[in-house]
């Protein structure tokens, strides 16, 4: 018995030894990590940035055009409103599925609205006739015009299309070939010869395809392969109105040649027509805002300003957030 109790206090004296190890390392740890600095929950919370706030736009010598917008508080815009609002143009009246409630809607509507915000001014939208926005003769109508025009080396002859200033692009539209559905014979420009092909009139997309008109260059390049001389071109005023007519069973064109994105919501809409498969995108037109020199104003600070707002749009963003609202697609570069 007197042996029993020996190895028990034996047994539990080497247990009590372990126990204080224990205990011993476990206070090691606990005072190394009080002694570590601790990891906050959360990171400390950072400084606000500084928005940078671009000065006032200041009055120069009363020369330019600028100044008279500066002291009206006001820029006038002409802009195309198309006749419809399906497959949403960039200009038109009323609601479409990617519309908000106002009374003119589009993408150039946006970007107006943002320009003028940048300037500091009003906006004021002038629905202007389109011969008269491409010809260059606005008699003080409106400042500048947004219209999805092509700053083209060749001006319109005989016009005041020869004094148009124009500004940096503010996007690049693809332009493609609207087909019947059931079309399976024409696949590129080249096959155009002898076929009756629908434009918008006083469009770029008009002085393309007219063959007087060749060549047409923007800064000494070509937008597209030279169509055919023998085109029958079709000059059309409602272009959406023609898109539905080309999907009907015996359509009175054999193609529309205009904006792809336009043309793809009409496919998207289930209209029974098709992009031509290697013509899909023909070229990309560069858009630009116009002005001209009035009443002995030059214009040359106002498309300075409006080059710098392009600049500062393209790089916040600004203008691929609209062209994605619109077309699901930025059309802001050339991809």
């Amino acid at each position: 018995m007197a042996a029993f109790e020996r190895n028990v206090s034996a047994t539990i004296d080497s247990e009590m030894k372990q126990l204080s190890i224990f205990i011993s390392i476990i206070l090691l740890i606990l005072l190394s990590a009080c002694q570590t600095e601790a990891t906050p929950l959360y990171p400390p919370a950072t400084a606000t940035p500084t928005l940078l706030l671009r000065p006032a736009i200041q009055p120069g010598d009363g020369t330019d055009l600028l100044d008279r917008l500066l002291e009206r508080g006001v820029i006038r815009v002409g802009v195309r409103v198309w006749p419809e609002a399906d497959f949403a143009p960039p200009a038109f009246r009323g609601f479409s599925e990617s519309s908000i409630s106002r009374a003119l809607n589009g993408f150039e509507i946006d970007i107006a609205r943002q320009l003028a915000a940048g300037m500091g001014l009003e906006l004021e939208l002038i629905e202007a006739n389109p011969h008269v926005i491409i010809s260059g003769d606005w008699r003080g109508s409106w400042d500048i015009a947004m219209a999805s025009l092509a700053p083209f080396d060749q001006p319109l002859t005989n016009s005041s299309a020869q004094n148009m200033v124009y500004s940096i692009p503010y996007g690049y539209m693809p332009m493609g070939l609207l087909l019947p559905a059931g079309e399976d014979d024409i696949q590129t420009l080249a096959q155009l010869s002898g076929k009756k092909v629908g434009v918008l009139e006083h469009s770029a997309y008009q002085r393309l395809l007219t063959p007087e008109e060749w060549p047409l260059t923007i800064q000494g390049q070509n937008l597209m392969p030279q169509p055919p001389a023998d085109i029958q071109l079709i000059i059309v005023s409602n272009l959406i109105k023609d898109i539905r007519q080309l999907g009907q069973p015996e359509p009175d064109l054999d193609a529309i040649f205009g904006p792809s994105p336009i043309l793809r919501s009409a496919i998207e809409r289930d209209i029974p027509v098709k992009l031509a498969a290697e013509a899909e995108v023909v070229g990309y037109q560069p858009m630009v805002i116009a002005t001209v020199p009035q009443e002995g104003l030059k214009v040359e600070r106002l498309i300075g300003e409006i080059n710098t707002i392009l600049i500062r749009l393209e790089r916040q963003g600004t203008l691929s957030e609209i062209y994605l609202d619109w077309y699901n697609q930025d059309l802001s570069q050339v991809p």
